[in-house]
């Protein structure tokens, strides 16, 4: 009798699961009804969902790229999602150096940028090594040897970007057999997490705070990263963004460079923060790959004209 009882059971589970797309099972809730409690009526109801029209199925292809509510419901619009799905746009603005035209004496590195998986363009920074040359030459080496390909943006909305975890790579372009990375498995097995610089000593592979001399007054000043400890300058740096408080930075962060070329794309990666201030952002933010454009002194290149004389970038 049992296994009869759970046979049936079985069953009636079964047929509820094949109610056909487009009908509304519906309980019968009181004794009076036809149906018999339990029950299922398989009519079709007025405003069921049926097949998805090509407006709605135009939708059903954009990647969960935004976080879930409790329970699972989409955070946002489906309009939304739409947007964050396409390519971030990066218009010309008005900028200018914020430590003035770049020394024709200091390096420049750059970064090309991905999000949301399209090419964005080429970032530019000036390093001040005549100003700290120690922390300078940090910053090129990662750059010259590809640490920084790969590695993945945080934004955080009116106060800064923050990059240069080389620990957490982006999968989906990073590939050890390909030169443009670095192949970390091979030649660094051991970094620390959250990644590290070129100088390894006795205390670990941090170097100390070098100087405090810039301050972190305008948009685009690049500064190094630190777990809020001083000494412990690794590989993780940020870049100011508008309304970003010196108070923040000044005297603990060390100051060491600015973007002189590419300002809109980083701009234009503010709005994909998140207003929590956590660092998560809408579309993954990616440095496709990493290089110098020059080394000082002793190399060659220049700086971006428009950039020099403080036009649009």
């Amino acid at each position: 009798a049992l296994q009869g009882a759970s046979t049936s059971h079985v069953q009636k589970r079964r047929d509820a699961r094949t109610v056909p797309r487009g009908s509304r099972a519906t309980m019968a809730r009181d004794g009076k009804s036809d149906m018999k409690e339990g029950s299922y009526s398989n009519e079709s109801t007025e405003g069921a969902a049926g097949a998805p029209t090509a407006e709605e199925g135009k939708y059903k292809s954009i990647p969960s790229i935004l976080p879930l509510a409790p329970g699972g419901v989409y955070a946002v619009k489906w309009e939304t999602r739409e947007k964050w799905a396409a390519p971030l746009q990066t218009p010309p603005v008005e900028y200018s150096p914020p430590l003035g035209p770049p020394n024709p004496d200091n390096p420049l590195c750059y970064f090309e940028v991905r999000a949301g998986g399209y090419y964005l363009g080429r970032v530019v920074f000036e390093l001040k090594a005549d100003a700290c040359p120690v922390t300078a030459e940090n910053f090129v080496k990662l750059c010259e040897f590809k640490c920084y390909a790969a590695s993945m943006f945080l934004v955080y909305p009116g106060n800064w970007l923050r990059g240069g975890d080389f620990t957490d790579l982006d999968e989906v372009l990073y590939d050890p057999n390909d030169p443009e990375y670095f192949d970390f498995a091979t030649l660094l097995p051991g970094a620390a997490r959250g990644g590290q610089s070129i100088y390894v000593s006795d205390a670990g592979p941090y170097f100390a705070d070098e100087s405090f001399a810039i301050s972190h007054d305008k948009p685009g000043i690049l500064t190094m990263y630190n777990p809020g400890a001083p000494n412990c300058n690794g590989s993780q740096f940020m870049i100011t963004l508008p309304n970003c408080k010196p108070t923040a930075l000044d005297g603990t962060h060390v100051a060491f460079g600015q973007v002189v070329e590419g300002w809109n794309i980083l701009s234009a990666l503010e709005q994909l923060g998140d207003a929590r201030q956590e660092g998560e952002t809408f579309q993954r933010i990616t440095v496709e790959t990493c290089g110098v454009v020059r080394y000082g002194k002793s190399g060659e290149g220049g700086v971006v004209a428009a950039a020099a004389a403080g036009g649009v970038v």
